[in-house]
């Protein structure tokens, strides 16, 4: 009878220990999987359009408006380009917003040493008299002029500059537009800070979204 007991408790001292041996493994399993899972985040700033659709709730639009909208300092400067607060709330586990590249800027810094020879234009121009170089400043005051039928501004592209040249559109609306950008119809316009309906009418005729 004593060998019967002793084979009972020996068995179960082997199940403890099983059970133990099964709980260490999925507890040091869980670190790399969490480690592995920090690492597929993916950076808003730098992904592909290929990487930004693959995160659950984003399509093919959403993916062109983020990459529009770079850089990002913060997931909520996705509001800023037009991303819904649920689509937001949805892409929390799988993005991160790293530092953007700065690679592209440096080209371009190293190749306006090339355009040196502008500024020497420029100084040849205090030979003109001096009453024809008044006029440049009193054309750069006026308002600038405006589109004719056919010649339409990207709201989504367009320059400041050519967004003044609309109809009842200054340079503070002008920033407004730019600010709220993108559109996806003309009539998106109306929804910046002092463009309703009268103006909207007044400029539709030379605004486009494509």
């Amino acid at each position: 009878m004593l060998n019967k007991i002793e084979l009972k408790r020996f068995r179960r001292c082997l199940l403890f220990l099983f059970a133990g041996f099964i709980g260490l493994s999925l507890v040091c399993g869980a670190a790399p999987a969490h480690a592995q899972a920090q690492k597929t985040l993916i950076d808003l700033n730098t992904a592909s359009q290929e990487d930004i659709e693959s995160i659950k709730g984003v399509g093919p639009a959403t993916a062109k408006k983020i990459i529009a909208g770079r850089p990002y300092k913060t997931l909520e400067g996705l509001k800023k380009a037009g991303i819904p607060d649920k689509t937001i709330e949805s892409m929390k586990p799988y993005v991160k917003v790293g530092a953007a590249a700065p690679a592209p800027a440096k080209p371009a810094v190293e190749s306006k040493p090339a355009v040196q020879t502008k500024p020497a234009a420029t100084e040849a121009k205090p030979s003109v008299p001096a009453g024809k170089a008044k006029t440049p400043p009193k054309a750069a005051g006026q308002a600038p002029a405006k589109p004719v039928p056919g010649q339409k501004v990207n709201l989504n592209t367009g320059t400041k500059e050519q967004l003044e040249t609309l109809p009842e559109i200054g340079p503070v609306k002008a920033q407004a537009i730019i600010d709220n950008r993108p559109y996806k119809n003309t009539e998106d316009v109306m929804k910046v800070k002092g463009i309703k309906e009268g103006t909207y009418n007044k400029i539709k005729d030379f605004i486009t979204v494509r």
